[in-house]
């Protein structure tokens, strides 16, 4: 990587600090009424934006469905709600078990919601992991687990998910994301082979599995535009900004410039329900920052030779035709005729 290059990552890394800055005036966000009656999937929401963001929309009328690994903190989350209620409408939360380290957890987590045959509004992909500082890991499936957890896994569970995000007349995929994904480039081959050592990263791994979603999710936008010319799904990738959360460890201790659950959710809920954000896509695909914005993208996303590679071998990784999404779309009219 050339020397204007980083200074390029370095000038977009710069808003990590300004963030507070860059959104003084911002209100705390009001969630628009027409959630209410609304089915939304939140993946990682026990903890975080994903705790916050569940919360806000239940409280604002939506059908939540938690989706996580440890369903017994989730229940009782859920229960802490309900009661906090009181005279107010009790929200109307569901807790379902995903385990994104596992494809069979995602496949059996998808089959159990497709068994309903409902539409499904909102999903929003904000479960993931950054093992700041650690070795290089493997999960089950063999693949290293940055890119397994936040880029294969949600991957996997959209595309499972499509059937009941088109039975709604308009339905939204956010994707929780990073300004990092500036500072990588995607290397597939390393996906799943390890890498020597001494030259593995674990910031370049975190910020280059952010980065094939980003690339992962335009492609998709783009194909379900070129399967219906004008797609009734909008993808939406979202850098919340710099939170203190349970995701890395050392971010815990909230410094100055920081922001918190509430703030870190807010870029996330404008994406999810604000009506603005359909004047900002581009083929159905938007990328927007902390400060509820649309937002300059790494330059590698904008290639949309290497967005295909992306979704090409994410699509052989997952075992599924490269050309998924044409027979899931024909199949869907054939069963509607």
């Amino acid at each position: 990587m050339d020397r204007w290059a980083w200074l390029r990552h370095l000038w977009e890394m710069k808003e990590i600090f300004g963030q507070k800055f860059l959104t003084c005036l911002l209100p705390p966000y009001l969630l628009p009424n027409n959630v209410s009656g609304l089915s939304v999937i939140v993946t990682g929401a026990t903890s975080g934006i994903g705790l916050q963001t569940a919360q806000e929309l239940a409280k604002a009328g939506a059908h939540v469905i938690m989706a996580c690994r440890n369903t017994k903190a989730a229940n009782k989350i859920a229960c802490q709600w309900k009661e906090e209620a009181q005279n107010s409408i009790v929200p109307n939360v569901e807790v379902m078990e995903l385990d994104l380290l596992s494809f069979s957890s995602i496949r059996q987590f998808a089959a159990a919601w497709e068994q309903r045959a409902e539409a499904l509004h909102i999903l929003i992909n904000n479960a993931g992991i950054y093992l700041m500082g650690e070795p290089q890991k493997f999960s089950d499936e063999g693949l290293e687990q940055h890119i397994q957890v936040n880029h294969i896994a949600p991957a996997l569970l959209t595309l499972l998910l499509l059937p009941s995000l088109l039975r709604a007349p308009s339905s939204r995929i956010i994707h929780v994301n990073s300004v990092a994904h500036h500072c990588a480039v995607v290397e597939s081959k390393y996906w799943n082979n390890r890498i020597e050592e001494h030259k593995f990263s674990s910031f370049k791994a975190y910020g280059s599995s952010k980065l094939a979603h980003i690339m992962f999710l335009k492609t998709l936008a783009n194909k379900l535009m070129e399967q219906r010319k004008t797609s009734s799904i909008q993808c939406l990738a979202v850098h919340p900004g710099v939170v203190t959360t349970n995701l890395v460890p050392a971010f815990q201790k909230k410094a100055f410039w920081m922001f918190d659950a509430a703030e870190g959710a807010r870029s996330v809920l404008y994406c999810a329900t604000s009506a603005d954000v359909e004047t900002h896509l581009v083929k159905g695909f938007a990328y927007y920052s902390c400060n509820c914005k649309p937002a300059r993208m790494s330059p590698h996303a904008d290639d949309m030779d290497s967005c295909l590679e992306v979704w090409r071998k994410t699509m052989e990784i997952l075992q599924l035709n490269p050309d998924y999404l044409s027979h899931l779309m024909a199949n869907m009219y054939d069963n509607s005729d």
